[in-house]
């Protein structure tokens, strides 16, 4: 069985050919000054690059194996869906974020430098 860091690098090795990097750097600062929502909300309204990024964390959350949140939201839009859902506590948004961050910093050394 894989631990968490395993299935992390799984994913962002298999997202990496899709992203951009620079585009992935900008995501953790995002995340961390405005939260995970604010950063998928911009990311889905003004930027290509951003969406490609914030796609691939939602894949990533959406990973039977992470259990963070339900298989359905493997989409940046699915991914809003889910974290705004009255049913959605303010603990999974927490997790998510975590998760999130986690993630982003193994896709932002896999990922296409876009040179």
């Amino acid at each position: 069985m894989q631990n968490l860091e395993q299935i992390r690098a799984a994913n962002a090795l298999n997202a990496a050919a899709r992203v951009n990097r620079k585009a992935v750097t900008k995501l953790p600062a995002m995340i961390v000054n405005n939260g995970l929502l604010a950063a998928a909300a911009f990311a889905k309204d003004k930027s290509e690059e951003l969406l490609g990024a914030m796609t691939a964390v939602a894949e990533h959350l959406a990973d039977r194996r992470i259990e963070r949140l339900p298989e359905t939201s493997g989409t940046t839009d699915a991914l809003l869906r889910h974290l705004v859902a009255p049913t959605t506590g303010s603990d999974r948004l927490r997790l998510a974020t975590s998760e999130a961050l986690a993630y982003l910093s193994y896709l932002k050394r896999f990922a296409n430098r876009g040179d």
